[in-house]
C-alpha cells in the first residue's frame, strides 16, 4: 500500500516532512523496540487505544505515509543502549524517547516543542512512558548494575516539559503506568532485589505502599485490573506466587500458587472485570481481578496480545501458529485465523481495526484483512499510527492531510 523509497533520507535531528518514508528505503526496515506500547499507557496492559475514532476499517484503507522524525544520535559517552522507545501519541502530540533524550512534537506540522535529557550522564535506560493529569511519566533504571539496579521514574509537564518530581523505587524499573489523577504505579525485577511493585502519588511521587516479590520468570511490567495491583508474591517456600494489592492501600486481596503468570487485562478502573493469566498447566483463563476466581477458559490460547470492551485477541493452536479472537464475556471463540505464516508477537486494537507487529491490519470484529503497513506499527493514536523501523527514525503514517 505504501511502496517502497526511491532515496534514502539523509540523518537530520528534527522532523523531515517529506513524501517518501525512509523506514522502507530498499523494502528493509531497521531493527526497532519490540512490541507495541499502549496509547496512553493503559495500565491493564491492554493494548486497546478506546479514544481512537478516525481510523475506522474503512477508513484506515486511505493511509497513507505522512512525514519522519529523526533524533540525535546517541552519544559516544553514554553507557546504556541508544534507539527511540515507547512512541506515545496522546492529545494532539507525539511523546518519544528519543536516544536517552524525552521529545515532545507536533505530528500535524513536523516541529519539536520541547526536549528534555533527564540522565545528562546517560547511565540510565528507559523502557516506557506513561501520561496522565498534564504529565508525562518516565520509567526506567539505572544501567550500571545488572544484578541490581536502581529504577527511577521522573515526571515532567506535558505542556512546558518543566521537571515536576522524581521518584526512586524500592527496586528497578519495567514498566510505569499512570491512572487518573491519582496513582502511578511501577514494577519490575532484578536478581538481587527480587520482585518490587511501588504505588506512588502522581501530583508529587511520593510513595503509598510498595510489595515485594519472589524471582519469577513471567512477565513484570505493572498490570492495574479493576484498581487491584496484580504482580508476584511469595509463598512460604519462597516461590513465586500471583499476588493482587488493593491499588488505594496495598492491603492483600488474594493470591494463586507459583506456576500462574499475569498477561493482560480489559480496564485499569472500577470498571475493569477481566483480567487474562496463564495457570500452571499452561492454559490461559479469564479472572476476576477482584477475587481471584476463574470465570471461565480460552480454548487453545497461548499469548494474549491485546484486549478491547468486546474481544479478546491471542496467539492460539498447539504451537500458537494462528490467531484468534474471543467474545470477553463468554470466552467463546468469534474468529480464527490459522497457519500464519508469520505468527504475530505483539498487536494493538484501535476503533475496530487490530493493528498486529507483522504489519498486517485486520477488521476487528471479522478478522478479515484489511491492507498492510509497510512497517511494524507500535502505536496507534490521535489518528495516527506511528512506526520505529530504525533507531533514530520514527514514522507516521495517517489519513491524507493529518
Amino acid at each position: 500500500m505504501f511502496g517502497k523509497t526511491v532515496a534514502v533520507l539523509a540523518l537530520a535531528a528534527s522532523f523531515a516532512v517529506t513524501g517518501i518514508p525512509p523506514g522502507l528505503a530498499g523494502g528493509q526496515a531497521s531493527a526497532g523496540p519490540p512490541g507495541w506500547y499502549d496509547t496512553n499507557a493503559s495500565a491493564a496492559q491492554s493494548r486497546a487505544n478506546l479514544a481512537e475514532k478516525l481510523l475506522t476499517p474503512s477508513s484506515v484503507t486511505k493511509v497513507k505515509y505522512l512525514r519522519s522524525a529523526v533524533s540525535s544520535p546517541y552519544p559516544r559517552s553514554g553507557q546504556c543502549a541508544g534507539g527511540i522507545v515507547a512512541p506515545l501519541p496522546a492529545n494532539g502530540y507525539l511523546y518519544a524517547i528519543t536516544n536517552g533524550r524525552l521529545s515532545k512534537y507536533n505530528p500535524a506540522t513536523g516541529k519539536l516543542i520541547w526536549r528534555k535529557t533527564p540522565d545528562p550522564s546517560f547511565t540510565e535506560a528507559y523502557d516506557s512512558l506513561a501520561i496522565s493529569a498534564n504529565l508525562i511519566l518516565v520509567g526506567g533504571s539505572d544501567c550500571l548494575s545488572v544484578s541490581d539496579p536502581n529504577g527511577i521514574v521522573y515526571a515532567y509537564n506535558a505542556a512546558t516539559g518543566a521537571p515536576v518530581w522524581k521518584a526512586l523505587p524500592a527496586g528497578p524499573v519495567d514498566g510505569v503506568v499512570a491512572l487518573g489523577s491519582s496513582y502511578v504505579v511501577t514494577a519490575g525485577e532484578s536478581a538481587a532485589a527480587a520482585y518490587v511493585v511501588s504505588v506512588f502519588n502522581l501530583s508529587n511521587g511520593k510513595l503509598i505502599w510498595s510489595g515485594d516479590g519472589c524471582l519469577t520468570s513471567g512477565p513484570t511490567e505493572p498490570v492495574v485490573v479493576g484498581l487491584v495491583v496484580i504482580g508476584y508474591g511469595c509463598d512460604n517456600q519462597q516461590l513465586d506466587t500471583l499476588q493482587a494489592w488493593n491499588l488505594a492501600t496495598g492491603a492483600p486481596l488474594w493470591s494463586l500458587p507459583t506456576g500462574w503468570a499475569p498477561q493482560r487485562g480489559d480496564l485499569a478502573g472500577s470498571a475493569g472485570s477481566h483480567l487474562y493469566a496463564t495457570d500452571p498447566s499452561g492454559t490461559v483463563v479469564d479472572l476476576n481481578p477482584k477475587t481471584g476466581q476463574v470465570e471461565y477458559s480460552l480454548s487453545q490460547a497461548v499469548n494474549v496480545l491485546a484486549v478491547d470492551t468486546s474481544r479478546v485477541y491471542a496467539t492460539c493452536g498447539s504451537q500458537g501458529q494462528s490467531l484468534c479472537a474471543y467474545n470477553t464475556s463468554t470466552g467463546a471463540l468469534d474468529w480464527q485465523k490459522t497457519n500464519l505464516a508469520t505468527p504475530p508477537t505483539s498487536a494493538a486494537e484501535a476503533d475496530g481495526v487490530l493493528y498486529l507487529g507483522t504489519g498486517a491490519v485486520l477488521n476487528a470484529a471479522t478478522g478479515q484483512r484489511i491492507t498492510k503497513i509497510g512497517e511494524s506499527p507500535v502505536a496507534v493514536g490521535d489518528g495516527r499510527i506511528v512506526a520505529v523501523p530504525d533507531p533514530r527514525v520514527i514514522d507516521l503514517f495517517g489519513l491524507p492531510g493529518s
